[in-house]
């Protein structure tokens, strides 16, 4: 068995970091820094913001479905079909893989975000 032991904070610290050096360049920043992985799930720290509005330009689909909670911040989630979805903090979604979509961080954003990514 192989035990993996990561301090949180050191890694929100590191996507915080990374993401803010995006800003400072006057760029969009969603940075994702892995935490680890167990039989193809995997988990990671995003942070970032939103500073130039992506939408409609920028809608995507994710080929999983994906599991987020928030510890700090706001997302907005346009889908294709006009709907919106607000997630806050202390809040929780779990988007399923394929609709089209856009996702803007309104605010300084800190999420933990988890995919099953075996076999893709």
């Amino acid at each position: 068995m192989k035990l993996k032991v990561m301090d949180f904070d050191a890694v929100v610290l590191k996507a915080q970091k990374l993401a803010q050096e995006k800003l400072a360049r006057g760029e969009n920043a969603d940075e994702f820094v892995e935490i680890g992985e167990a039989d193809g799930f995997k988990l990671y720290v995003v942070s970032g913001k939103t500073i130039k509005n992506t939408a409609p330009g920028s809608f995507h689909e994710n080929p999983r479905d994906v599991f987020m909670f928030l510890f700090e911040g706001l997302i907005e989630l346009t889908f294709e079909n006009g709907e919106k979805v607000t997630v806050k903090k202390g809040q929780c979604l779990i988007l399923p893989k394929n609709p089209r979509h856009c996702c803007v961080f309104k605010k300084m954003t800190i999420a933990l975000e988890g995919v099953y990514e075996k076999g893709l």
